[in-house]
């Protein structure tokens, strides 16, 4: 219906892109893009006038977004005017866009040549740069100098370090080589766009292909311009980190990575930087030992700034910052921990629990032998324990006045000190010995009769 209605107004219109690409791939695709003849304000009253409702998204860029029904359900697009160059100002998220007159001036200015290809309304398809070549051997290639196509739009380093990741391609040697050259202008990018790019690269649900693109985007330099901590860890490349693991902090890092699922960019994120707070706390014993300690503190101060510099939400910022301060709980888990050692690991993790224990458990298969497989065990172990314990803490066991109540009944208490009584009483309270949800005064009663409790932790 649209290629009708463009024809009929004297317009032409293409499917192009991602669309076309992911259909020839036999990829199912939710990038419904087009590109036309038609100025943005013209593309708008086309759609309005047939009864769409065009969303001006971008009409400066000459884009004009809109929803139509293709037939099982809705579906978002985006058509755009033809372009014949475009180029990007230092740290701006839009560019500054030349409108052209044909399809073909158009996808020769795209970023790869496997997005430069198009369809018609009968589904020919035209492919000016040879991107279904380019599709058959798995290779992302700039249709221009790579020189020229990262001068215009820098951002394009990523997003070839995102195509290569999620279609498993790899990247022509002369584009390469370009990224490698020119791998300082990604720091004219806006942070947000770098976020966007990092993103979607590890959410790939293939953690190897992760890993691998990793490793390149590490050897072309641009992955240490976006994250500088790593420059640190790099210069300790093919210095063992001791018996538990087989590699350097990078190879062990590159492992988590693929160890993890990409369900959440948080885990992957977490798995990318667990380990960069090692560098400054290794140190080797009179023994030959080496250590980390208190890495993951001096991590999370780390993933902090990281978080900081790509922008992250303050909810991602949080995410991140836990799983790194803390991945080293569940890794150090024994037999002789108690319910309450459980539990708390359970509370204090709250909604971060499960992407917790995945990080450490791929941080566990990622060590050497034996302490991989005695790691494994130990974590279906502490699973188990908390499946078991840890609905405890999803629910209220004592009333929520009687912290308050303790500071008034209880002068010389500290709030520190309350803390610990509250802990304590809990832990009876899981345990049955006390009663969930009573009368306050039940619980201040049993405190006069036990004023241990005030002072540490009993149970």
């Amino acid at each position: 219906m649209l290629f009708r209605l463009f024809r009929e107004n004297g317009e032409e219109l293409f499917l192009v892109g991602g669309y076309v690409r992911d259909r020839l791939l036999a990829r199912k695709t939710e990038d419904y893009d087009f590109a036309t003849s038609a100025r943005p304000e013209v593309t708008k009253d086309i759609l309005e006038s047939n009864g769409f409702r065009a969303i001006p998204i971008g009409m400066e860029f000459g884009t004009v977004a809109a929803v139509i029904n293709t037939g099982s359900e809705l579906t978002p697009i985006q058509i755009t005017t033809y372009r014949c160059a475009e180029s990007y100002r230092k740290g701006s998220r839009h560019p500054d866009v030349v409108f052209g007159s044909n399809l073909e001036e158009d996808l020769v200015r795209r970023d790869f040549t496997v997005n430069a290809i198009a369809m018609d309304e009968k589904g020919a398809i035209i492919d000016p740069m040879d991107g279904r070549k380019d599709l058959k051997g798995k290779v992302i290639r700039t249709p221009l100098n790579p020189e020229e196509t990262f001068s215009e739009d820098p951002l394009r380093m990523l997003r070839a370090f995102r195509f290569a990741c999620r279609l498993g391609f790899s990247i022509e040697k002369k584009t390469l080589e370009a990224i490698g050259k020119e791998h300082r202008r990604i720091m004219d990018i806006s942070r947000e766009r770098w976020k966007m790019e990092m993103d979607s690269l590890l959410t790939t649900e293939n953690g190897k292909e992760v890993a691998r693109v990793l490793q390149i985007m590490r050897d072309s330099e641009i992955l240490q311009d976006m994250i500088p901590r790593f420059r640190e860890m790099f210069m300790l490349s093919g210095i063992p980190q001791g018996k538990a693991h087989y590699g350097d902090i990078w190879e062990h890092t590159l492992d988590v990575v693929m160890n993890t699922n990409g369900d959440t960019a948080c885990l992957r994120w977490a798995a990318l930087l667990h380990d960069i707070g090692k560098p400054p706390c290794r140190t080797v014993d009179e023994d030959g030992n080496t250590h980390f300690y208190g890495h993951e503190k001096v991590g999370s101060d780390r993933v902090n700034e990281t978080a900081e510099s790509f922008r992250f939400s303050k909810k991602e910022k949080k995410c991140l910052s836990f799983l790194v301060k803390n991945h080293m709980r569940p890794v150090l888990y024994s037999d002789d921990w108690s319910d309450r050692a459980v539990r708390k690991l359970a509370a204090e993790s709250g909604e971060y629990l499960e992407p917790l224990l995945d990080l450490a458990q791929a941080d566990i298969a990622a060590h050497s032998e034996p302490y991989s497989s005695n790691g494994a065990v130990r974590m279906a172990e502490l699973r188990e324990r908390l499946r078991r314990l840890s609905p405890d803490t999803r629910r209220r066991v004592l009333p929520r006045d009687l912290g308050k109540l303790l500071m008034k009944s209880a002068d010389e208490v500290s709030p520190p000190e309350i803390g610990v009584i509250l802990s304590n009483l809990e832990e009876l309270a899981y345990q049955g010995i006390l009663p969930e949800m009573a009368s306050p005064q039940v619980y201040l009663d049993y405190l006069a009769e036990h004023p241990e409790l005030k002072r540490k932790q009993h149970i």
